[in-house]
């Protein structure tokens, strides 16, 4: 993952100076068939724009393009979570047609499902990275909510994103799913190195000896 600042200086959202308490994250999508987040950084960043988030995830590349800073008092949910949550924006395929509301057609599956997967991967990467900055547990109620569950509670404005697009397309991801990747991408894997085996036990505290010492960690198994 990858984070770009493009802070929109213009907005007045920005000019606005507040500044929030993180307490949580918001996921949104963008309601609209572009993948690029620079168009969303060109058009955004202007004196007459009403709304502003905290960032946009690129849907050609996964790249995440921070537009505000993240403690910045953003207008993205329409409602008290403004005053709480950060708000990220997942850019969606050129390649669907908004026909009603939330619902769509695609020209290209295969292609529409590519880009979805590339900023749901990179959204779970930067929720983990804002929730070890911000100290959140990604579990907990009401940390990582998105658009639509914000509406859902009465915080947030009536609006389907990201739900509408994973339906859509058909693809398994779930807000509870999210919220899990999250909390396992925060927590890295352990990779255990054996170094030495020996049919000598002192040989074998010798060396566990050496390591500690020069700071390493390990412990002797024997084999029945």
């Amino acid at each position: 993952m990858k984070i770009t600042k493009t802070i929109l200086t213009k907005n007045p959202c920005y000019k606005a100076g507040k500044t929030i308490k993180v307490k949580g994250l918001m996921l949104h999508s963008v309601g609209c068939s572009q993948p690029s987040a620079m168009a969303f950084v060109k058009s955004w960043d202007t004196e007459s724009k009403k709304v502003c988030v905290h960032g946009f995830i690129d849907g050609n590349t996964g790249e995440v393009y921070q537009t505000l800073p993240w403690e910045h008092k953003a207008w993205h949910s329409g409602g008290s979570l403004n005053g709480t949550h950060i708000g990220i924006e997942m850019c969606e395929p050129d390649c669907i047609k908004y026909t009603s509301g939330s619902k769509f057609t695609c020209s290209d599956t295969a292609k529409a499902t590519a880009i979805v997967k590339r900023t749901y991967k990179s959204a779970v990467e930067l929720f983990a990275h804002l929730c070890r900055e911000y100290g959140l547990n990604p579990l907990a109620d009401g940390v990582i909510l998105s658009h639509s569950e914000g509406y859902a509670r009465g915080l947030a404005s009536n609006h389907g994103d990201p739900e509408h697009l994973w339906k859509g397309l058909k693809l398994p991801y779930t807000m509870d799913g999210f919220r899990r990747d999250v909390k396992s991408t925060m927590t890295p894997a352990i990779y255990r190195v054996q170094v030495g085996a020996f049919t000598q036990e002192q040989n074998a505290k010798s060396l566990l000896a050496e390591l500690k010492r020069a700071g390493f960690d390990g412990f002797i198994t024997k084999n029945q």
